[in-house]
């Protein structure tokens, strides 16, 4: 038996059996019901749009694809798809950059105003988006960038950097510093130390930015709609609404649309998850 075996079975013996399958069915039956909206829909997505207005069966009885059909030849969904791509890609990419060369000297020199910034940058976490909607707007049209793919990837870079940078400071910290100072000792430079030592050991906070950021930018709504009014700028969340607003409500299109934008970043977590849930652990470490 495996000391991780050992420790489980001490801990259902301190707690009883009963009180162990009481944990356990509350776990699965709130996997279930968190679960349930998401696969009612992809389920749904195969139904036609008279079986899914009178609720007859769970099971799409016939299976029909009219809808994924709908969604890219209606609204053109591949389009927006790769809008979304270029934005939640490269927003996620700026705010790595700029959230690791910010992170690691605040987590590992000591200088004046170093408490300020730490401070400051966590405190942005607090600002509710909503609020930023107003400067937002005239910035990016002062700036020239208003309805371009250009402004979307630094407004989002932006918006995801105080994240990014908190979970990589942490995560920074928990690394021994005696693996720099050997690298400085072997003549290794500041970005070579930060290229060849640190970017690698980081992969797990990484990953866990990644994800985490990936999929906030993929869902985002409203700054997309507010900074964009061409349909060649637009993301997929905007491309859903086009389902209603250009052909009265197409709930199978709409479902069929909905099904395809989920699986990209449920996909996304499955591939990373094992470094995702090192990131966050480890981040948890310090703070």
């Amino acid at each position: 038996m495996t000391s991780y075996e050992s420790t489980a079975a001490r801990r259902i013996h301190r707690r009883g059996v009963p009180a162990t399958i009481v944990i356990y069915v509350t776990v699965v039956l709130a996997t279930v019901l968190s679960l349930l909206p998401t696969v009612w829909v992809m389920i749904s997505s195969f139904k036609t749009a008279g079986q899914i207005n009178t609720g007859e069966g769970f099971w799409p009885t016939p299976v029909t694809v009219q809808g994924y059909i709908d969604a890219f030849t209606q609204i053109h969904l591949q389009e927006y798809i790769l809008n979304s791509l270029i934005y939640a890609v490269g927003g996620t990419a700026g705010a790595l950059l700029v959230a690791f060369l910010a992170a690691y000297p605040l987590a590992r020199f000591h200088f004046v105003g170093k408490g300020f910034l730490n401070t400051t940058f966590a405190l942005a976490l607090a600002i509710p988006l909503v609020g930023l909607a107003t400067p937002v707007f005239f910035i990016v049209r002062e700036l020239g960038l208003f309805d371009s793919k250009a402004g979307l990837v630094l407004l989002y870079a932006a918006l995801q950097f105080p994240f990014s940078f908190v979970v990589l400071r942490s995560f920074l910290q928990t690394i021994p510093p005696e693996l720099e100072e050997a690298a400085i000792v072997d003549g290794a430079g500041y970005f070579t130390l930060l290229r060849r030592v640190i970017l690698p050991l980081s992969r797990p906070a990484i990953a866990t930015v990644s994800v985490v950021a990936f999929v906030q930018i993929w869902n985002e709504f409203f700054f997309a709609n507010l900074l964009t009014v061409s349909a060649e700028n637009q993301n997929v969340q905007l491309a859903l609404a086009a389902f209603k607003s250009q052909f009265g409500f197409n709930i199978t299109g709409a479902l069929a649309g909905a099904t395809i934008i989920m699986l990209v970043p449920i996909a996304l977590f499955l591939i990373l998850q094992r470094q995702v849930i090192e990131g966050l652990t480890a981040g948890a470490v310090k703070s």
